[in-house]
C-alpha cells in the first residue's frame, strides 16, 4: 500500500485517520441515540450536535494562525488531540442539558480543528512520496465502518449508555497515535505567498467554491444528526443501523484506494454537479423510502459520492487555490465555513423542523439545499 521510504510517514498518519474517525463513527450516528435515550428532546440534541459544528466557525481560524505563526503544526495537533482526549472524559458522568452544552462547547475547541489541521499536515508531508492523499485518508474511511459496525452492534447489546466511553477508547488511541507523526519542512515560498490570504479568498473561484461547500455541509446536516433515530422509528435494530451506515462506508473506502488519482482526469464542474444531483436523489429516498432496506443500501453506495468525493475534490481545490504556507488557514476556512457554519446552521434548523414536520420534511429540506447548490453552480458556469 505504501512504498518502503514513504510508510515512516505514511502508516502514521493513517492510523491516526483510523482512530480518530472511529471517534467520528461513533459520535456522530450514536451520540444523538445516547442523548434521546437520557430524555433530552430532539431541539437539545440538535443544539447539541450544532455546538460542536458552529465552533468550527472560529476555532480552526485561531489554530490555523497559531500553526502559521509559531511553525510547529505537528505540536499544535498534538497539543490539539490530547486537549480534546481531556474534554470529553467528564462527558461519562453529566447528564443534564446545560452541563452538557458546556462541555460540547470545552470538547469543541480543540475537536473543530483537528480534521483540517490533519488534512493540512498530511497533504504537505506526502508531497514527495508520491503517496496520494486518498491512501491516507482512506484510514479513516476504514475506522468509520469499524466504529458504525461496532457502536451498533454495542449498542443493542448493552444500550446507549456505551457510546460515551468508546467515544473516550478511541480518541486515547489518537492521542497515542499522534505523537508517531512525522512531518516535513514547508518549501521555499513562492509568488503566491506575496499576495495575502485575503486577497486569494475574495477571489470569484474562492468564493464560489466555499458557498458549494457551506450547502453540500448544510445539506448533510439530517444524515449526521438523525439518520440513527430515523432508522430506528421504522423499526431498524442497532445491529442493521451499523451495518447500513457501514456499507456506505465500505463503497467510499473503494473510492479512496483506487479512484484517488482518476477523478483528477475529469473537470471538476462535472463532478461538484455529479455531488449535488446525487444528493437531490439520496435524501429525497431517505426521507420517503426508508422502509424499504434495498432502496437504503442503494442511498448509502451515494454517500461516497454526496461526501467523498465532494471532499476529496475539495482537498484538490484547497491545495490549488492557496500556497503551503496558507494551506492550514484554507483547511481552517473550509472547516469553519462549510463544515462550521453549514453543518452547524443545518443542525439547528434540522432539530425544529424534526420536532415540526418530521424526519421526511427534514430529508426533504436537505434535497431542496442539494438542489439549490446544483442551480448556483450550473448558474456560475453560464456566466463565464
Amino acid at each position: 500500500m505504501f512504498s518502503r521510504k514513504a510508510r515512516p510517514v505514511a502508516w502514521p498518519l493513517f492510523f491516526f485517520y483510523f482512530f480518530f474517525c472511529c471517534l467520528i463513527g461513533v459520535m456522530m450516528p450514536y451520540i444523538s441515540v445516547y442523548y434521546k435515550s437520557i430524555g433530552l428532546t430532539a431541539s437539545e440534541i440538535g443544539r447539541l450536535m450544532s455546538t460542536f459544528t458552529l465552533s468550527g466557525i472560529v476555532i480552526p481560524h485561531f489554530w490555523g494562525w497559531l500553526t502559521a505563526k509559531i511553525g510547529l503544526p505537528k505540536r499544535i495537533l498534538q497539543c490539539a488531540v490530547l486537549g480534546c482526549f481531556i474534554a470529553v472524559l467528564p462527558f461519562n458522568w453529566n447528564k443534564e442539558f446545560e452541563s452538557l452544552w458546556l462541555l460540547t462547547c470545552c470538547m469543541a475547541l480543540f475537536y473543530s480543528a483537528l480534521l483540517p489541521m490533519t488534512d493540512s499536515l498530511a497533504v504537505r508531508s506526502i508531497r514527495r512520496l508520491d503517496v496520494p492523499y486518498t491512501r491516507l485518508r482512506v484510514g479513516g474511511s476504514i475506522g468509520y465502518v469499524v466504529a458504525v459496525a461496532a457502536g451498533g452492534f454495542l449498542i443493542g447489546q448493552f444500550g446507549a449508555w456505551v457510546v460515551i466511553p468508546t467515544m473516550c477508547t478511541f480518541l486515547a488511541l489518537a492521542v497515542v497515535t499522534i505523537f508517531f507523526v512525522k512531518e516535513q519542512a514547508y518549501e521555499a515560498s513562492n509568488h503566491k505567498e506575496q499576495v495575502s490570504f485575503v486577497t486569494l479568498l475574495k477571489t470569484p473561484e474562492s468564493l464560489l467554491f466555499f458557498g458549494l461547500a457551506f450547502l453540500a455541509f448544510m445539506s448533510h446536516a439530517p444524515f449526521n444528526v438523525f439518520f440513527a433515530v430515523h432508522l430506528s422509528n421504522f423499526g431498524y435494530s442497532g445491529e442493521v443501523i451499523g451495518l447500513l451506515m457501514a456499507f456506505g462506508v465500505i463503497i467510499e473506502i473503494i473510492l479512496f484506494l483506487f479512484f484517488g488519482n482518476t477523478v483528477k482526469r475529469f473537470d471538476v464542474v462535472h463532478l461538484v454537479m455529479l455531488c449535488f444531483v446525487c444528493g437531490v436523489i439520496r435524501w429525497l429516498l431517505v426521507g420517503w423510502f426508508a422502509s424499504n432496506v434495498w432502496i437504503l443500501m442503494l442511498t448509502q453506495m451515494l454517500h461516497c459520492i454526496t461526501f467523498a468525493l465532494f471532499h476529496m475534490v475539495s482537498i484538490e481545490q484547497i491545495r490549488r487555490l492557496f500556497p503551503e504556507r496558507y494551506a492550514g488557514q484554507g483547511q481552517a476556512m473550509y472547516s469553519a465555513f462549510a463544515i462550521g457554519l453549514g453543518g452547524g446552521l443545518g443542525m439547528v434548523v434540522t432539530g425544529y423542523l424534526w420536532e415540526w414536520a418530521g424526519g421526511a420534511w427534514a430529508f426533504t429540506a436537505a434535497a431542496m439545499v442539494s438542489g439549490l447548490a446544483l442551480i448556483i453552480l450550473i448558474s456560475s458556469q453560464k456566466e463565464r
